[in-house]
């Protein structure tokens, strides 16, 4: 199963290796028209909880967030469509980084949460971003330019399943999918099928 229950949403699961990736594979299908998609952001409830499970969220509860997008309903679904938007731009960047259309917008959210976070006392001291609704757009255009500049772009793979293209890590070059539980799996049942039918054809 690529997705998992949490607080009462679906959210999928993390299988990408770094939540750059995570965030990317989001959206299921990339290949596929618009309307064949799988869309794991449909609401900010989904957004919220998918952050805190990616690490995103530095500590600050899901529940915190998501009672805020309750009083601003609107403002709630501005930034879940800023976070697509991103997702788009971060994934086009990370498989092409000469790409600039992707790399400017991701840029802007980033520099945007820079603008905004503040340095906090601790061991060490950590930069904080406000925890309003902004929160899980700012920390994933962070991460997202962190990833982009941290030189792992050659290591990246997308699977090849059909309704798929999920983004991962293959440090070694050995993996083709983005889950042998999943797409890998399917595969073999697909390609045991085509074989059983070509057998019978000439039976």
């Amino acid at each position: 199963m690529h997705w998992e229950s949490v607080e009462g949403v679906r959210v999928p699961q993390r299988a990408g290796g770094h939540p750059a990736l995570d965030l990317c594979n989001t959206l299921a299908g990339w290949a596929d028209p618009p309307a064949d998609r799988s869309e794991w952001l449909p609401g900010y409830d989904e957004l919220a909880v998918w952050s805190e499970l990616a690490g995103l969220l530095g500590g600050v509860p899901a529940a915190t967030l998501r009672r805020a997008a309750t009083r601003d309903p609107e403002g709630a679904a501005a930034v879940v469509a800023e976070v697509r938007s991103l997702r788009h731009h971060l994934r086009a960047a990370i498989l092409d980084p000469h790409h600039s259309r992707g790399l400017r917008p991701v840029g802007d959210v980033a520099q945007r949460a820079a603008a905004r976070a503040t340095l906090t006392a601790g061991d060490p001291p950590l930069w904080r971003l406000p925890v309003d609704l902004d929160l899980p757009l700012l920390a994933a255009g962070r991460v997202g330019a962190e990833f982009l500049t941290q030189g792992r772009l050659g290591d990246v793979r997308a699977c090849p399943g059909p309704g798929c293209g999920w983004l991962f890590l293959d440090a070694r070059g050995r993996r083709r999918w983005c889950s042998m539980a999943w797409c890998g799996n399917r595969a073999k049942v697909r390609a045991h099928a085509e074989r059983a039918r070509l057998e019978g054809g000439r039976g």
